[in-house]
């Protein structure tokens, strides 16, 4: 079992992983309440601070039922303290919850895991059913809606990075998770730098990171809709 100062989980109870941290199914020590929560690994520090910082930073901003919210960042016990960023400074391993116990209509009760663990299950060998397929559309695009309210881009929406909770009346509830690529955009801003999955990427994005065709195009807050179309 691994801990925090206040949450601790299975290392066999993984909700999902990634290049750079595991998402396991927790609870807070005091309360029992359950939380998804990120751990991230030695490789995420190989990381330019400002690059691990900003998941941090993007998730404060944010409220929404669609989107997992943030509520602590802590050291795991036991952890390494000698992992070194880019820059030379200190890092610490470090879990933050992201699942909140229930508070309302909407609320997750029970943390399922992301969106590719349910289509990997053999009960959806030929897809979603239709109104489960529409619950995800419509809860991905009211997140993408309010991330676009205050000028973020996720910049890697797939389903491994779709969180799946049971509310309390038994629907299923999607929640937007790993910002990780996640970034704040001004009014009509674009960017140039590659991020995300190939299978998931925007046409001018594929050419040039997967075909390897050299052009100078920019992206926008649409990289986002691609993922999802």
């Amino acid at each position: 079992m691994q801990s925090t100062t206040n949450y601790l989980w299975l290392i066999s109870d993984l909700l999902g992983q990634g290049a750079t941290a595991n998402v396991y199914r927790g609870r807070h020590k005091k309360t029992g309440d359950l939380y998804a929560v990120k751990v991230f690994n030695n490789l995420s520090f190989l990381r330019p601070l400002d690059v691990q910082m900003r998941e941090f930073e993007v998730l404060k901003k944010l409220n929404h039922k669609n989107i997992v919210k943030l509520f602590a960042v802590e050291e795991e016990v036991g952890s390494c303290r000698s992992c070194r960023s880019h820059s030379g400074a200190a890092l610490i391993r470090v879990l933050f919850a992201v699942q909140h116990p229930p508070q309302g209509p909407g609320d997750g009760v029970l943390v399922c895991g992301s969106l590719y663990t349910v289509l990997e299950e053999s009960s959806q060998t030929y897809g979603l059913p239709e109104d489960e397929f529409l619950i995800v559309l419509h809860d991905v695009v009211a997140g993408m809606n309010h991330l676009r309210e205050y000028g973020i881009v996720h910049r890697d929406i797939k389903p491994g990075n779709i969180m799946r909770v049971i509310g309390e009346d038994g629907r299923s509830v999607y929640k937007l998770t790993d910002f990780g690529a996640a970034r704040e955009l001004e009014d009509d801003e674009q960017f140039v730098s590659l991020y995300g999955t190939e299978e998931y990427l925007h046409p001018d994005m594929y050419e040039r990171a997967v075909l390897r065709k050299d052009h100078q195009k920019k992206y926008g807050a649409t990289v986002d809709l691609w993922s999802i179309g």
